[in-house]
């Protein structure tokens, strides 16, 4: 490898190590993976100038992995197809790269700026990194991580496809994103803006978040955590796949909300009515609510507990999927009910047996 190394015959001195390297018309390379020689010792061990040596590269099918790399500049490299590790590295700026299609893990990593990078097919870390900003980026196909992050906004990013992770960020807004595929946590973070944000695929959790409305947000695809939010509006949003956690949240309106999955818990909420909600698909509990009005709700799947609630008319509800519990209610008018799956509990209400003479009831009634 003397002469090798001696000419910077970066082609001969891959394939020695086990490196596909194939080269183009304008002598331009492209590689099957980067890595260092061996766990045991670097291309430095080697006498090996790393700059000089991946100058020529514009692209590496495979894993990138520039741990322990003396690699300062990223030269002609345009494209990623594996994973790419940039942690430890001396790395500072992605230069021409525009797409990692594997995890980008820039999480304490030196780099600064993501150069022209427009998508990351898989997970990106950026937890503990030094990057200021997202730059051109738009995409990111799994999980975006920026705990301890330094950037305070998400630039041109429009589509993350897992989870996000926004706790103990300086992110102030979301900017121009439309789509979260997976998980969104604003726990503890100082996202107060969504932005043009239309949709979040998984679990929502506002607690203890700062945000303070949902803006374009249409759907969510599980479960919604309200509790302890600033947020008073559900604005544009109008289903809730999985459970809807209204307690202690300052949530009055719930807007242009059409459905929920499942569970729906309003007890010690400030919501007085169900606006235009026509479906819950698992337990319903009112107890202690303010609420006084059901709205548009048509039917319940599961358990409904209007334990010392203020509603008095159940309105349009037409089904009740299991139990039913008025104990203490101030029910008087079941309205358009007509099926209860399970039992009705009306002890110390106001209704009577005759009240439930139109109404299919499973397992009876109990006195």
């Amino acid at each position: 490898m003397k002469d090798a190394i001696k000419n910077n015959d970066a082609k001969t001195i891959y394939k020695y190590f086990g490196i596909d390297a194939k080269e183009d018309k304008d002598g331009y390379l492209t590689i099957s993976e980067y890595n260092q020689p061996s766990c045991d010792y670097t291309f430095k061990d080697l006498g090996i100038n790393e700059n000089k040596l991946f100058e020529k590269v514009k692209q590496i099918k495979g894993y990138a992995n520039f741990y322990n790399s003396q690699i300062t500049n990223l030269g002609n490299l345009e494209y990623i197809g594996g994973d790419a590790d940039f942690c430890g590295s001396k790395i500072t700026n992605l230069n021409k790269i525009e797409t990692i299609d594997g995890n980008a893990w820039l999480c304490f990593s030196n780099i600064t700026s993501l150069g022209k990078l427009k998508s990351i097919g898989g997970t990106a870390d950026f937890e503990h990194s030094k990057v200021r900003n997202l730059g051109n980026l738009q995409s990111i196909g799994r999980d975006a991580l920026f705990r301890n992050s330094q950037m305070t906004s998400l630039d041109n990013l429009k589509y993350i496809g897992g989870y996000a992770n926004f706790c103990f960020s300086n992110i102030t807004s979301l900017g121009k994103l439309k789509s979260i595929g997976g998980n969104a946590g604003f726990v503890r973070s100082e996202v107060r803006d969504l932005g043009n944000l239309k949709s979040i695929g998984g679990t929502a959790d506002f607690e203890h978040s700062k945000v303070r409305n949902l803006g374009n947000l249409q759907s969510i695809g599980r479960n919604a955590d309200f509790s302890h939010s600033e947020i008073t509006s559900l604005e544009k949003l109008e289903s809730i796949g999985g459970n809807a956690d209204f307690e202690n949240s300052q949530i009055i309106n719930l807007g242009n909300l059409k459905s929920i999955g499942r569970n729906a818990d309003f007890s010690h909420s400030e919501i007085t009515s169900l606006e235009k909600l026509e479906s819950i698909g698992g337990n319903a509990d009112f107890e202690n609510s303010q609420i006084i009005n059901l709205g548009n709700l048509k039917s319940i799947g599961k358990d409904a507990n209007f334990y010392r609630s203020k509603i008095t008319d159940l309105g349009k509800l037409k089904s009740i999927g299991r139990d039913v519990k008025f104990t203490w209610s101030k029910v008087t008018d079941l309205g358009n009910l007509v099926y209860i799956g399970g039992e009705a509990d009306i002890r110390y209400s106001k209704l009577k047996d005759k009240d439930f003479a139109h109404i299919r009831v499973g397992e009876g009634i109990l006195e």
